[in-house]
């Protein structure tokens, strides 16, 4: 009985400080919002698509994004709530995690509508949220991030 116990415990332990360290992985990762670009237009909404550039800086263990969950402004404009979830992130690598959501026509003024449709280099996206990882025994541990793409760079 207790050999099955010890086991038992063992492979909890393990299992935990391997999420641990991905979690660890994780929040040193560099975060980047690459692109928002409008992907469709009608009289009531527009729809968008936005790509964050997770970097792990990590050469030989994975990271592991359990959820992310923010809101995106425009111009200081709130434009949209969000929302990833389960993205890993293998070692010394990139992935480009994407998320869509369509924003009412009503949140619009008429200058910020005309930059958008313009794809002005004078549009300023900020992404602020919380991601998510897991920690021992499935419980989230909450990490603030703050990303801003200034201007049309990639």
């Amino acid at each position: 009985m207790k050999r099955l116990f010890l086991c038992i415990l063992s492979a909890v332990l393990l299992t935990a400080c391997a999420s641990m360290r991905e979690a660890e992985n994780l929040a040193n990762c560099k975060f980047a919002l690459k692109s928002v670009s409008l992907t469709d237009y009608n009289l009531d909404s527009l729809g968008f698509e936005t790509i964050i550039a997770i970097t792990n800086m990590n050469k030989k263990q994975a990271a592991t994004l359990k959820r992310f969950e923010g809101n995106l402004t425009v111009n200081e404009e709130p434009m949209a709530d969000v929302t990833l979830k389960d993205i890993r992130i293998e070692p010394n690598s990139i992935k480009n995690a994407k998320a869509k959501f369509t924003v009412p026509m009503s949140t619009f003024n008429a200058k910020l509508l005309g930059l958008i449709s313009m794809n002005s280099a004078t549009l300023d996206y900020h992404l602020t949220g919380t991601m998510y990882f897991e920690g021992p025994l499935g419980t989230e541990i909450p990490l603030p991030v703050e990303i801003g793409r200034y201007g049309n760079g990639n």
